[in-house]
C-alpha cells in the first residue's frame, strides 16, 4: 500500500510567510486517494485534511488555514470511509506527524472525517495532538476545539 501518485513529491519552496498574498502548495498530491502510505514529505508536518468543499467555502482557506501546513484533501462521504481509516493509520504509524487539524463543513456528513482520523490516530497507537475545526456553509468559522 505504500504507492501513490507517481508525481508525488515536494515542490520548490515558496515563500509563504511574506505578506498577505496567497499561500502556496509545498506538495504534490493532495488528495488523499492519490497517496501512498510512505510520504516523505509529511515528516514532521503540521497536517491539514480538509474536507473537499472547505477550499470552496470559507474565503480564508490559504491564509488561514493552509498557512505553514500540508494539506490533504478527500471526501468523506463519496469516497471510501474504511479505505482512508487504513491510509491515514498506516501514514501515523510509519510518519512522525506534529499536528493534525481536520478541516470540515457543518454538515452532519463531514463528520465522518473527524471520525476517520481520530480513528486512524487510535490504530496507529501515536498520541498527536488533533483540532477540528469546522466551517459553515456559508464560509463562516463556526467552531475549533480539540480532538480527545
Amino acid at each position: 500500500m505504500s504507492q501513490g501518485c507517481p508525481s508525488c513529491s515536494s515542490l520548490p519552496v515558496f515563500d509563504n510567510t511574506s505578506g498577505d498574498g496567497p499561500k502556496r502548495l509545498s506538495h504534490w498530491p493532495i488528495q488523499i486517494k492519490l497517496l501512498g502510505t510512505i510520504v516523505p514529505f509529511l515528516n514532521n508536518a503540521d497536517l491539514l485534511v480538509a474536507a473537499d468543499c472547505t477550499a470552496f467555502a470559507t474565503p480564508f482557506f490559504h491564509t488561514e488555514f493552509l498557512k505553514d501546513r500540508k494539506v490533504l484533501i478527500g471526501c468523506p462521504k463519496l469516497d471510501d470511509s474504511m479505505q482512508y481509516v487504513e491510509k491515514f493509520t498506516q501514514i501515523f504509524s510509519n510518519t512522525p506527524i506534529k499536528s493534525l487539524t481536520c478541516l470540515r463543513m457543518e454538515v452532519p456528513c463531514c463528520g465522518g472525517m473527524t471520525a476517520i482520523l481520530k480513528e486512524a490516530i487510535k490504530r496507529s497507537g501515536k498520541n498527536i495532538p488533533f483540532t477540528e475545526t469546522i466551517i459553515g456553509v456559508k464560509g463562516d468559522l463556526l467552531s475549533e476545539r480539540v480532538v480527545d
